[in-house]
């Protein structure tokens, strides 16, 4: 009788949900992470990132069944022909384009070859309300101008917004980067879809310390949060430890750690 009473008189605690940061999205390594086990620790109700990629066209069955927003980028001109179907299968609302073409270790495109297969492949599928993120090119002295050609072979292209990367030292450093990008190209919403603090001295090691990357991660993160053009940033990145490096969102059994906790809760 007693336990029939006590049950008339359970409380339902509802589950309180982190507030999204419309902004904040994740770099998700899938070859840096251990299947779908570390994705859990940014797919919680307490994360509050809200969208992620893996800089592929397609997201693995455990990234597709998160709670995040998935967006797919078409990483170089490879498959290209096939980008829009696939695209339109998962219901993306939002793209990414080629991955730092203006390097030659990356996608390594002619800005004006890709401003045609831009024309070709990716120009339709605005019609199908997709958003579309203009090819993201790297911090190096090359990008912005390969930006700048893009842009002029591609005119009467549809772009969105733009990305881009940027690594270094110096959280200042890093805020001016990002005006100057806003200075050059201020017709367009930004996204910085890789960024982090990171410096390889000459005997191949990170001599940065934790501390000094969680003071960038914070200094950077709040003040992009007050801009209303950047649209969107992902830390690089969210895989565990590896070569010393201080940058990595999760520790070497896949736990966040300081850096990680204060990106994604």
């Amino acid at each position: 009788m007693f336990i029939s009473w006590l049950l008339t008189f359970v409380v339902h605690i509802p589950v309180i949900l982190a507030a999204k940061n419309a902004k904040r999205g994740l770099a998700f390594a899938d070859g840096a992470n251990t299947g779908g086990v570390d994705v859990k620790k940014a797919d919680t109700t307490n994360s509050v990132v809200s969208w992620q990629y893996n800089w592929g066209s397609t997201p693995p069955d455990y990234l597709a069944k998160s709670s995040i927003p998935f967006i797919p980028m078409q990483w170089g001109a490879g498959g290209i022909e096939n980008f829009a179907a696939l695209v339109k299968a998962q219901g993306a609302k939002t793209m990414l384009g080629f991955n730092e073409p203006d390097l030659a270790g990356q996608s390594n495109i002619n800005a004006t070859y890709a401003a045609a297969l831009w024309k070709k492949y990716i120009n339709p599928l605005s019609a199908s309300s997709v958003r579309l993120g203009a090819p993201a090119v790297s911090s190096a002295p090359g990008g912005r101008p390969w930006l700048a050609a893009f842009l002029a072979a591609c005119s009467g292209c549809k772009i969105d917004f733009i990305p881009f990367h940027w690594y270094g030292t110096g959280a200042q450093n890093f805020i001016d980067y990002i005006g100057q990008m806003h200075s050059q190209f201020p017709n367009y919403p930004l996204w910085v879809t890789e960024f982090a603090s990171t410096s390889m001295n000459d005997t191949g090691k990170f001599p940065l310390l934790t501390k000094q990357v969680l003071n960038f991660l914070v200094s950077t993160t709040t003040h992009m949060d007050t801009l209303d053009w950047i649209e969107g940033y992902s830390w690089f990145g969210f895989f565990r430890r590896e070569s010393g490096s201080a940058y990595s969102l999760l520790d070497a059994n896949g736990g966040l750690n300081a850096l990680g906790t204060n990106y994604i809760i």
